[in-house]
């Protein structure tokens, strides 16, 4: 492969040319900014620019030398062929689209000047150092360099997490990549067919290859679905396109202005669809996410954006957001806002009602009811999403309480962080003590490094493993979670009856049922006693045909189509790349693929792409049978596990971590290492009496019983361990230095 060739070389030549000598304090240095090995090719702005009187450009026969003032020239062609409104006041995610815009069209100039190869743009472009250019003018502050403090608590943005590179899994960076993107043209069209012709329609896909055959999972419960749709939440919120005029989505099928927004990539519906032509519909809305920028502002094909941190810091409780923040904050005893509905009938508060932008992210049957606000906000969702932050929501409360007792020389600040930490803590255990250990299975949870230890502090932490949500994980593999939903939603008594049930495609951006006194509950007992739908090719109709469904309209979109579409729009590369990634055998012809997948789905796709190098990765991956003792097949395993493992050995705060002034004591890790996700169940709900161990698995008399919330098999949180004797005149030894100090 080539690519090994050109990286080492091009960082070798392109490092040792930018910093060779001190750069001129000019806005373009004199020189190379890249060069790439291989035949010369001097760009005709490099040749023009030398008859006129400009700077020559280095003379290297055997390489291409891309030189600033290139540089400089493409991006200033760019901004004015796109245009770049001013930024007013804080940089938005939309100022950020817009310069991800003009950046990636500077590189589609410079590529086309240079005669750059796919590989020497997504791999060589980025390695051009842009703060020695004009680029660093209109770089955000959040992509420069900041100078980071070593300290107990997260930053809110996850910014100095790692202390050398800063802005590794922060929040409003780029998505990291596993593989280069696979755009059609290099630069940002979305991914085509090796033939060159565009891939078959999404919808065709879907509508043939993932129909709703509803078999169920043996064991696991609807809880470990919520919990899955709960952490990605908290990994990964990719800048969508609004309308800067309405804040809405543009419309890209009803024609007419909103149609022609450049970001518009509309799902082609086939004339014979079975469902969609009962309501005459030939095109299904589909927006472009945002363009990103890279650290720096950095050049290279288009990028998409995580507007939050990437790292498991229960940002899906408190935000990444730091007016977000503020506005979840009750600003005493550490405690976060609540509503208190229910508090003549005794019963625990709900999340506080999202009255600024009341429509967004929300369907309001009138203008006197609201939805939840939460750290994150897609927490309106689906209900039992709503019902997952509420939980996290009074545990931060429950646990702020308690420090309060045990410390109350403790102030506001002091609390409410201790309580973040601790509760980041807690869901980081939770993901790797119960969830991957059912999606992943054992054999692969050991490949991957991602068994938790018993006792004693992890010294895994690397400063080199770079904690980035990856964009074939978030916009394809942890998507893996869509095959398991259920057409309903059902309500279950504390006394384990079946109550009754809901369609899920009405409970979408609707969460009202929570404003009725002991539906809160009755939702709980669901999540803990529905099985799962197995995690195969077949997905509901709920969210094929009616996702976010409008009331009184028949139709809605279809998720795995646009799980499609958002793939080839990020370029991720089609399944055979991530086998060979993975280290699998790609399938050269369709008998290859009776290997993994069954007979019926091979022909299915034989049927509708040209090959099997065309194939989507999110249609493929949920399609492979799973490896044994997992849920997943083997490409989902690699990825998923891949990521996993970034997340705790990329994370400084990664809550087993010794040394640090956020670590833990030995003493006060054994408490979160005890505690179960049945635990936090029975101390947040109103009257749950018994529980299963493991709340995301069936209940089983002998594997996994229903125990009383009362019993010592569920232990609870010792805060004791958290006393500060800081406030003593003699410091416990085992504490850090000032814990807690006011």
């Amino acid at each position: 492969m080539i690519k090994s060739v050109v990286i080492p070389a091009l960082l070798a030549v392109g490092v040792h040319c930018q910093f060779g000598h001190p750069p001129p304090a000019a806005p373009s240095p004199s020189g190379c900014a890249l060069i790439i090995p291989g035949p010369g090719k001097s760009s005709l702005f490099d040749h023009t620019n030398n008859v006129f009187g400009g700077r020559p450009a280095p003379y290297e026969p055997q390489n291409t030398c891309i030189t600033y003032e290139a540089v400089n020239a493409a991006f200033i062609s760019a901004r004015d062929r796109v245009g770049l409104p001013p930024v007013r006041g804080k940089f938005t995610t939309h100022d950020v689209g817009n310069l991800g815009t003009v950046i990636h069209e500077a590189s589609r100039y410079l590529a086309k000047q240079y005669a750059l190869s796919k590989d020497a743009i997504a791999n060589g472009l980025p390695l051009i150092d842009t703060t020695k250019s004009l680029v660093e003018g209109y770089c955000p502050p959040f992509l420069m360099t900041p100078k980071c403090e070593v300290q107990r608590y997260r930053s809110v943005e996850g910014i100095c997490n790692n202390l050398d590179h800063p802005h590794w899994g922060a929040a409003m960076n780029g998505h990291h990549r596993f593989l280069p993107p696979d755009y059609a043209d290099g630069i940002s069209a979305p991914r085509a067919s090796i033939t060159g012709y565009p891939l078959p329609s999404p919808r065709t896909i879907s509508s043939h290859l993932h129909k709703d055959e509803g078999f169920h999972d043996h064991a696991v419960t609807i809880l470990l679905v919520a919990w899955g749709q709960f952490i990605d939440h908290d990994i990964t919120l990719t800048a969508e396109t609004k309308d800067p005029r309405t804040g809405k989505t543009p419309k890209c099928c009803d024609g007419g202005f909103d149609g022609t927004h450049p970001n518009c990539l509309p799902i082609e519906i086939p004339a014979d669809d079975h469902f969609y032509t009962l309501h005459k519909r030939r095109c299904m809305n589909f927006v472009r996410s945002q363009a990103g920028l890279r650290y720096n502002c950095r050049l290279g094909p288009r990028e998409q954006f995580n507007e939050i941190s990437a790292v498991l810091d229960a940002g899906t409780v408190y935000s990444n957001v730091p007016e977000r923040l503020e506005s979840l904050r009750l600003y005493k005893n550490g405690f976060l806002k609540t509503l208190p509905v229910f508090s003549e009938f005794n019963m625990r508060d709900l999340l506080p009602l999202k009255l600024e932008e009341p429509d967004e992210g929300c369907i309001r049957p009138s203008e006197d009811v609201y939805c939840f606000l939460a750290g994150d906000p897609r927490v309106n969702e689906q209900t039992v999403l709503a019902m997952v932050h509420t939980l996290f929501v009074r545990e931060h409360n429950r646990i702020a309480s308690e420090l309060n007792k045990i410390n109350p020389h403790w102030d506001d600040e002091t609390v409410f962080q201790e309580t973040r930490h601790i509760n980041a803590a807690l869901i980081q255990h939770i993901t790797y003590n119960e969830f991957l250990p059912m999606v992943l299975g054992k054999e692969v949870m050991h490949q991957h490094d991602l068994v938790l230890l018993k006792d004693g502090y992890f010294d895994g932490y690397d400063q080199y493993t770079n904690p980035s949500a990856a964009s074939g994980f978030t916009s394809a593999a942890f998507r893996f979670g869509h095959s398991l939903l259920p057409s309903t939603i059902e309500r279950w008594s504390k006394t384990h009856r079946y109550v009754g049930s809901q369609k899920l495609s009405e409970m979408l951006q609707q969460p009202y049922d929570l404003y009725k006194a002991g539906w809160a509950d009755a939702y709980l007992m669901g999540l803990i006693n529905q099985v799962a739908q197995a995690l195969d090719d077949s997905v509901t109709q709920e969210v094929t045909n009616h996702l976010f469904q409008e009331p009184g309209k028949k139709f809605g979109l279809d998720l795995a189509a646009l799980n499609m579409q958002r793939g080839r729009e990020h370029g991720i590369p089609s399944y055979n790349r991530w086998r060979e990634w993975c280290g699998l055998s790609p399938m050269k012809n369709w008998d290859d693929m009776l290997g993994v997948m069954a007979n019926h789905s091979v022909k299915g796709y034989s049927q509708l792409y040209e090959s099997p190098e065309d194939i989507d990765l999110w249609t493929a991956g949920v399609t492979e049978r799973p490896l044994p003792g997992s849920m997943v097949g083997p490409t989902f395993a690699c990825i998923v596990g891949k990521q996993f493992h970034n997340f705790r050995y990329g994370d400084r705060f990664w809550y087993e971590n010794g040394g640090w002034p956020s670590s833990f004591t030995l003493e006060q890790l054994a408490e979160i290492r005890r505690v179960k996700l049945s635990r936090v169940l029975c101390d947040n709900s109103d009257d749950i009496e018994n529980v299963q161990v493991y709340a995301m698995v069936l209940p089983d008399h002998e594997i996994n019983p229903r125990v009383p919330c009362k019993s010592g098999v569920l232990p609870r949180l010792d805060l004791s361990k958290w006393r500060d004797a800081s406030y003593h005149a003699a410091p416990a030894p085992t504490f850090h230095q000032g814990f807690g100090k006011k």
